[in-house]
């Protein structure tokens, strides 16, 4: 079987389950639209029910992070690890090496691991797009650095995660988002990355950190 599926472990349930809106997973849809952003076709988002789940603190006790990846290499269609976090307040530079230092402790891997903390939490993504996804709304201000952006939304568009965070992602602008969000940016590198090592033959699990002296 070939290896061209991306798999993800998320943490929340609008980005794991189905929308009723529109038949998709928030994770799913993120995943397509880096995927035609960068023109690449030889790599698909799993098309299931649901991602694998796990809380923020169970990716930093005990070894629940390797016995996920463990779980994902029966999986003989798996090209690429997504995982995605909610930094809340921790620094996602400091906590993705962290995670990512662990994943190379485990030696060779059969598929890529790809790690990414969100600035605060994934809607924060959403306030660095919100002119594409409310139509003449902007966000005056910093997006990584609002407290409960998910709350904001709520509080403002009634927005709900199961119900609306794959509609939002679909209308997110990728340019924006780079352009506002610097985990944003971490993500849509961390994307090249894996797309170039496919292309290559590769697999490599990023981000990389050069090791401190």
């Amino acid at each position: 079987m070939s290896r061209n599926k991306i798999y993800a472990v998320v943490e929340g349930q609008g980005e794991a389950n189905t929308s009723p809106n529109s038949g998709q997973s928030a994770i799913v849809v993120l995943i397509r639209k880096m995927l035609t952003e960068l023109n690449y076709w030889e790599l698909y988002p799993v098309e299931r029910r649901s991602s694998f789940r796990m809380s923020y603190g169970s990716f930093f006790r005990g070894d629940k992070l390797e016995n996920v990846i463990r779980y994902h290499k029966k999986f003989d269609d798996c090209a690429a690890l997504l995982i995605l976090l909610d930094m809340d307040d921790d620094c996602p530079k400091e906590k993705v090496h962290e995670l990512t230092d662990r994943i190379n402790q485990m030696g060779t891997l059969p598929f890529s691991v790809v790690v990414v903390g969100a600035k605060r939490e994934y809607e924060s993504w959403f306030l660095a797009s919100l002119e594409t996804i409310h139509d003449g709304q902007v966000y005056n201000g910093d997006p990584e650095a609002k407290r409960d952006a998910k709350g904001w939304l709520r509080k403002n568009f009634g927005y709900k995660p199961t119900r609306h965070q794959a509609e939002y992602t679909q209308r997110l602008d990728l340019a924006l988002a780079c352009e506002r969000s610097r985990s944003f940016r971490r993500l849509y590198h961390a994307f090249q990355e894996m797309v170039e090592a496919a292309q290559q033959g590769q697999i490599i699990v990023t981000p990389h950190f050069l090791a401190q002296a």
